[in-house]
């Protein structure tokens, strides 16, 4: 029928487009589906926030209330109310954690965080019991609660993004951010908390405290960066405010006090305040909610009518197939029946001889073996044929052909062990060369002996398939023509069988070449990255790098060739260093971690180093590949934040943290010289009435000022710190071998001080009024703790103000 050009070019003409529009519209209904099946998941992912959010906004007020409690048996009442509540939030929780699980076909990473978070509440009952019978530090309540809620914010941060909802996964990840915020508030009202019951600011709780503040910051900018406009006017309304600088400025005073030793600071108060600020940002939360919900709305109203339209043009691509399918079978039968009396007269070994210069042009070898079959059922000499592949492993699948009952009985003919069959494809298969059939009733050897009179089947042949001189397939065809396959036919079909050989090798080849092209290219852009690499042999010599790696580094690419990767080694790390990290290697096969490599100006340069061994087919190293990630930014970063962290922000000094830590060496030093150290306290006479005359920024220039004069009189190997507002203290770890020694010293240099912040006339042209009161102690050893030897300074400075101010004493 194909052979007919009228026919074809009818069937073109007609059907191509109709069919293009049918495949396209089914396509477009496909992908509006799958969008407003992604879609509709944003309203799951807000409700499944919700629930999630909701249980984290409680465990945060039970566990400030379990802080309070655990330190001072206070708020026992709302402690076991918020109990629980969080209880039934919880069990609300896991109740639509479960229907959103089996709704959505979340992986199964959620299930395991889930499973996670309900066994931290069995613990959490045990909590609770501990925190009753008072047997648990109020540190590890702090810790577990904030853990707990930790696991939940994951859960929300790991649900699926929409890839079609864009604006909806920005948002998502904005408010995000904001219960981040939120979380570090409710943890910021428990620590300190626990600061105003222990009236007391210890290392470990100022450290927490300073944490809690960076990620804040940290998330809030994001939150306020990156968040639309109506998202950050939910947050920043008038009560937002006042409510910050309320809280902020309380929060301040309660730490100074305490600092101070002002112990007089009321917890209800406090708690009272930083509830208020945190149900605020709950309330901006829900609010924040209620418009992502909405997004999600929106999105999925539009998915719908898009999906509707969509299935609505699929409709009516139907239609018109449908229509032209029955215009077409008319004048196909029509025109069948005359071309079918035109095609039994031509010769069957041309339509043979056009079907090989065919088969060349089919570009996969499924596409090739459906060709054959279908060539050969136009000629109506042939019964049926199929091809039997030895190449496809699944044997269901061995066997191309058209479908149909005599497919069906191929299939289950020949699903046993073809060893003990005997027929034309075992034939071929043991033979390796063509079985001929010219009498089909006589010669009993094919699946089909008891179907020939059935299907009219009057002769037979199979045809081996070669592919590098190796069997891959078995052609066999069957005919309703006796001794249809003669002499000549049979070298026809041995010339087909020749270009399908001939076809297969160079599809192999073809595909060999393309795939080891692509590798050679994603080699070749990947190592010429921006990622600097090298590559050795197995015996550790450099063989290749890369421009990006010679950048780093500052050698050239010849430099490096045939050098030991030793040659960037820095005394940064050790032995024991690099010796860890080839055993990992040798276990792994991978290495990862930072490493300080020394560049060819012997300058230093932190890198993230990763080693990957390559192995070859038997199982040996023959290369390691190193790829390198410059982390300068990255450590000064951490060099700038550990120097604000530890220095005061005004006059660079360092402050009170770094202070304690220098004073805790110099203990260790004097006892280890058997030698005296000392403490000078400074406290600056009428520094108040400078401030309330003079301004704030006229007591800011004093400072510095002051700050000036003492790194001037002081040594290099003594540290002098700013404590608080107008109180410095000078440190000195080796003042003298005894006492008497040390005492004399240390007054010299007490003088010293005062003679130099007395020289300070004037401040910005106004006349310095400020003179310096100071307090000295001196310690041996360690009987005296760090904050002792600064109260006993302090103590000494008091004394010398009660003496008439700019005086200098001892603490006795």
């Amino acid at each position: 029928m194909f052979k007919n050009p009228l026919l074809l070019k009818i069937i073109l003409v007609f059907t191509l487009p109709a069919v293009g529009i049918l495949f396209f519209s089914t396509k477009l209904v496909m992908e509006k589906l799958d969008n407003t099946k992604g879609i509709n998941r944003t309203i799951d992912n807000v409700m499944y926030m919700d629930y999630a959010q909701s249980l984290i906004h409680s465990l945060q007020k039970e566990r400030g209330l379990s802080v309070v409690f655990t330190e001072s048996r206070k708020f026992s009442k709302k402690l076991n109310n918020q109990r629980k509540i969080t209880s039934e939030k919880f069990n609300k929780f896991l109740r639509y954690s479960n229907t959103f699980i089996k709704k959505s076909n979340e992986n199964s990473n959620i299930e395991l965080i889930i499973k996670d978070i309900q066994n931290n509440f069995y613990i959490l009952e045990k909590i609770r019991s501990n925190i009753d019978n008072g047997s648990i530090d109020s540190y590890k309540v702090l810790d577990f609660y904030s853990n707990l809620n930790d696991k939940l914010l994951n859960l929300i941060m790991s649900l699926k993004t929409i890839k079609t909802a864009t604006n909806f996964n920005e948002e998502f990840k904005n408010i995000y951010h904001f219960l981040i915020y939120k979380e570090c508030s409710g943890l910021e009202r428990a620590a300190i908390s626990k600061l105003i019951l222990n009236k007391k600011l210890d290392a470990k709780l100022q450290k927490k405290l300073e944490e809690i503040d960076i990620v804040k910051k940290i998330n809030i900018n994001y939150f306020m960066n990156n968040s639309t406009v109506e998202l950050q006017n939910i947050y920043n309304t008038s009560e937002s405010y006042k409510l910050k600088n309320k809280y902020d400025s309380y929060k301040k005073d309660i730490i100074s006090n305490i600092a101070h030793n002002n112990v007089n600071v009321d917890i209800t108060q406090w708690w009272n305040i930083s509830t208020k600020k945190v149900d605020f940002l709950n309330n901006a939360y829900n609010t924040m909610l209620n418009k992502l919900d909405n997004i999600a709305q929106s999105a999925t109203k539009k998915a719908f009518v898009e999906q509707n339209i969509s299935v609505f043009y699929l409709f009516i691509s139907f239609v018109t197939l449908i229509s032209l399918f029955f215009l077409l079978k008319n004048i196909i039968l029509n025109e069948q029946e005359s071309y079918e009396k035109i095609e039994k007269q031509k010769r069957v070994y041309e339509l043979l001889n056009q079907t090989n210069k065919q088969l060349l042009k089919k570009s996969t070898k499924n596409e090739l073996y459906d060709e054959i079959h279908e060539i050969i059922s136009q000629n109506p000499s042939m019964v049926f044929s199929f091809i039997y592949d030895l190449e496809e492993d699944d044997k269901q699948n061995r066997i191309y052909g058209k479908d149909g009952e005599i497919k069906d009985i191929l299939k289950e003919s020949l699903i046993g062990d073809l060893e003990k069959l005997d027929n034309l494809l075992t034939r071929a298969l043991r033979w390796k060369t063509n079985v001929i059939v010219k009498n089909f009733r006589k010669t009993n050897i094919s699946v089909f002996s008891d179907y020939g009179k059935k299907y009219g089947i009057k002769s037979a042949a199979s045809f081996p398939i070669k592919k590098f001189g190796e069997q891959v397939s078995v052609l066999v065809i069957y005919s309703n023509e006796l001794n249809f396959f003669d002499y000549e036919v049979e070298i026809l079909f041995d010339q087909m069988i020749f270009d399908v050989t001939h076809y297969l090798e160079k599809y192999d080849y073809e595909k060999i070449r393309i795939k080891q092209e692509e590798q050679l290219k994603i080699a070749s852009v990947a190592f010429e990255s921006n990622e600097p690499m090298l590559i050795t042999n197995q015996n550790i010599e450099i063989i290749e790098v890369n421009q990006a790696f010679c950048n780093v580094m500052g050698y050239t690419k010849k430099e490096l060739l045939g050098r030991n990767p030793n040659l960037f080694k820095s005394l940064h790390q050790n032995r024991n260093y690099y010796d860890d990290m080839w055993r990992v290697l040798g276990i792994n096969d991978f290495w990862s971690g930072e490493i300080y490599n020394k560049k060819s100006d012997d300058s230093i340069i932190p890198l993230r180093l990763s080693i990957t061994a390559i192995r070859n087919n038997e199982n040996e190293i023959i290369n390691y590949l190193g790829q390198y990630i410059d982390i300068s930014e990255i450590k000064d970063r951490e060099e700038v934040l550990e120097y604000q962290a530890t220095h005061d922000n005004l006059t660079g000094l360092p402050n009170r943290l770094l202070l304690l830590d220098r004073i805790e060496h110099a203990i260790t030093k004097v006892i280890r010289h058997k030698n005296v150290g000392g403490l000078i306290f400074i406290d600056l006479d009428n520094f108040k009435t400078i401030n309330d005359t003079m301004g704030h920024d006229i007591g800011d220039i004093l400072l510095i000022e002051v700050a000036k004069a003492l790194r001037n009189v002081i040594r290099s190997e003594d540290t002098v710190s700013r404590i608080g507002g107008d109180e410095f203290i000078v440190l000195t770890d080796y003042i003298g071998k005894d006492k008497d020694e040390a005492k004399q010293n240390i007054k010299v240099l007490a003088q010293k001080i005062k003679h130099a912040l007395n020289s300070i006339e004037y401040i910005n042209g106004f006349k310095n009024i400020s003179t310096p009161s100071i307090g000295i102690t001196l310690f041996t050893d360690s009987s005296i703790s760090v904050k002792d030897i600064i109260k006993q300074a302090d103590t000494a400075m008091y004394a010398a103000k009660k003496q008439g101010k700019n005086t200098i004493e001892f603490f006795n």
